[in-house]
């Protein structure tokens, strides 16, 4: 039996992705499922089924295969009870539509035992409802947890403590200039001699013989004496700072340490299961327009209202 076909869900890739391996909601949305469990990298469950044709207990075993997340898998079953057995093999792919996920799914299954005998369009066609009310249930699974974890994160960003704020760095202080070193004072005879001479240099209508005759410290001094008196040029400032020790020796502050990031909390979720029930009309719909097309039931019930209007008539 083949089957195949694709569903849109209103939710991101990773949404769905995780949501196709969490046994919990696995076993929500499989009508009649009693148990499944994560054993040993596979899952394992009971199944009782009371769906049109398809009615008992099952024990399955389901084996995934081949993952490329969040892109693709494969899925095997194998599923074994007293109405009979069903070996099945789906190929299952996601992609992005915007802000939606396109599910595909190709199943190639096998089916034995007494539920074999009731008709191979019987069986398509319960198997197509079984899976169509089971993808309907996973959308509003998928779309219950995302609301839940998206609550719980808004809760745990407003209740997670504000952030210490990062002290600046103090600036370094300012290396101390360097002190010129000193210049001895000249003496008192030399620094007479340089006031004396101060007038010859800055003023140019005064002469030598003007200078020795009005100048009664140039009067005591030989001629060498006067220009060996001319103060020194001072020398240049020196450029080149020097290394503050204490500057040195102060280790450079460190940032705070940044809080340690608390764990995400716990998510409450309650899974809606799909009832067997609802699975029941929608098996019955499904056989019904696979048995009777839509043509044949227009046909029926035009004879039908041709035969009340004839024994209208007559009577």
């Amino acid at each position: 039996m083949k089957l195949e076909g694709d569903y849109l869900f209103e939710a991101k890739v990773s949404e769905v992705w995780s949501a196709l391996f969490d046994p919990v909601i696995l076993a929500a949305v499989m009508p009649g499922c009693e148990k499944l469990e994560l054993v040993d990298g596979h899952y394992v469950g009971d199944i009782k089924v009371k769906v049109g044709p398809i009615q008992g207990n099952f024990t399955g075993k389901v084996d995934l295969k081949d993952k490329v997340e969040p892109e693709s898998y494969t899925m095997i079953v194998d599923g074994r009870g007293a109405p009979g057995f069903v070996k099945a093999t789906a190929h299952v792919k996601l992609a992005a539509e915007g802000d939606a996920t396109r599910v595909r799914y190709d199943t190639d299954a096998q089916i034995g035992g007494k539920i074999a005998s009731v008709g191979q369009r019987l069986l398509e066609a319960s198997a197509r409802a079984i899976v169509a009310q089971s993808l309907e249930g996973l959308h509003a699974n998928i779309k219950l947890r995302a609301a839940a974890y998206r609550e719980a994160a808004v809760h745990q960003a407003a209740e997670a403590p504000a952030a210490p704020a990062v002290a600046p760095e103090p600036a370094a202080a300012p290396a101390p200039a360097v002190a010129p070193e000193p210049v001895a004072a000249p003496a008192p005879a030399v620094a007479a001699a340089a006031t004396a001479a101060e007038p010859a240099r800055s003023e140019a209508v005064f002469s030598e013989e003007t200078v020795r005759t009005s100048s009664p410290t140039y009067m005591g001094m030989d001629e060498m004496t006067v220009r060996s008196a001319v103060p020194p040029a001072p020398m240049p400032a020196t450029t080149k700072p020097a290394i503050s020790v204490a500057t040195a020796a102060t280790p450079a502050p460190t940032k705070p340490a940044a809080p340690p990031v608390s764990a995400p909390m716990a998510v409450p979720f309650t899974p809606v299961k799909v009832k067997q029930s609802a699975v029941a009309n929608a098996v019955a719909k499904e056989v019904a327009s696979t048995l009777f097309p839509r043509s044949v039931l227009i046909a029926i019930i035009l004879i039908e209202a041709l035969i009340i209007v004839w024994l209208l008539v007559r009577h």
